[in-house]
């Protein structure tokens, strides 16, 4: 087992897509990934394949979100109880901002219009709520045992909160900043994401060794799908066909038909201690960091094949993903 999963760690991606056109420019494609063991971000040029920078960071960096603009990048600093937010222009660190003492940040994830980052706060059992506009922590919600991951609604109503100590997943509502319901989902909720329609939420659960399917509207579990031995993080297809799930034990990413509710595919990224951890989706490729391997690879979702395989950090633990010039 890796350090971060001793340790209850989780990484989350931001998925980001567009329609494309005929003749429009080809996009800026830029893919974040922190790297918890050697405090930095590697940042990777999603044309090239290539890392262009590295950015030293804060202690242990967990997950990352990028902002909608792609001008900024939020780093959970999990050995800093901080956020670190990179100008993604000069590649920089900004500003740092303070959570509440002993947070141990784990999971971050950003509102839509971007002006609000929601930090699971692992050693705290609790969400900070983050004014991007100020760098500033405004809110702290209580949720459940050990938080290490957090999903937003498209409609920016609620928040997911994977409680992997609890085995349940907080709902948020984001008006009063109060959890609405607690939904039992398994053994060791990880990771979660939301449905690009908002009408369900997936949950990787690593010790049930599946993924829980809630349904927002009754907030209730509506399914279970058995997924490996140890699912760890999901995301989604930006056309909610598919959801992707990371399973570190047997180094492979399974695809789960949203509409069957049942694993379509399972893809190989790597032999035993690959280990991918965590995984960012958007409509040309699948992004997965390898924990155990220091690499991120890149999946055709088309073709369901390994097209990549990028050398990072040591013990690369979120993924997060910007495009830039898609109309």
């Amino acid at each position: 087992m890796s350090i971060a999963r001793t340790a209850a760690l989780v990484g989350t991606g931001l998925l980001l897509a567009g329609c494309g056109s005929a003749g429009a420019a080809v996009p800026e494609v830029t893919i974040y990934v922190t790297n918890q063991l050697d405090n930095t971000l590697s940042v990777i040029d999603g044309g090239t394949h290539r890392v262009v920078a590295t950015v030293p960071v804060g202690t242990s960096p967990t997950a990352v979100a990028v902002s909608p603009d792609g001008g900024s990048a939020y780093v959970a600093e999990g050995g800093d109880n901080a956020v670190a937010v990179l100008d993604t222009r000069t590649r920089t660190v900004r500003t740092t901002v303070a959570l509440p003492a002993g947070s141990s940040p784990r999971g971050v994830a950003l509102s839509r219009d971007g002006r609000l980052l929601y930090v699971a706060d692992g050693g705290a059992n609790a969400v900070s709520v983050v004014d991007t506009r100020g760098d500033r922590v405004v809110a702290s919600v209580p949720v459940g045992t050990q938080p290490v991951s957090v999903a937003v609604t498209p409609d920016g109503g609620s928040v997911y909160v994977a409680n992997s100590g609890s085995g349940d997943v907080s709902v948020i509502d984001t008006r009063t900043n109060r959890v609405r319901r607690a939904v039992a989902t398994g053994r060791y909720p990880a990771g979660v994401a939301v449905a690009p329609d908002g009408g369900s939420v997936y949950v990787a659960d690593e010790l049930s060794a599946d993924v829980a399917v809630i349904e927002t509207r009754g907030g209730t579990v509506a399914a279970r799908i058995p997924v490996g031995t140890g699912p760890f993080d999901v995301a989604a297809a930006p056309d909610g066909c598919c959801v992707y799930v990371a399973d570190p034990g047997p180094g492979d990413l399974a695809v789960i038909d949203t509409h069957t509710r049942r694993v379509a595919a399972t893809i190989s990224i790597g032999p035993f201690l690959t280990d991918p951890f965590s995984v960012a989706a958007t409509r040309d490729a699948i992004y997965v960091a390898d924990q155990g391997a220091n690499t991120v690879s890149v999946v055709d979702p088309r073709t369901r094949r390994v097209v990549a395989t990028v050398a990072t950090g040591g013990s690369p633990y979120g993924v997060a993903v910007a495009i830039r010039g898609r109309g």
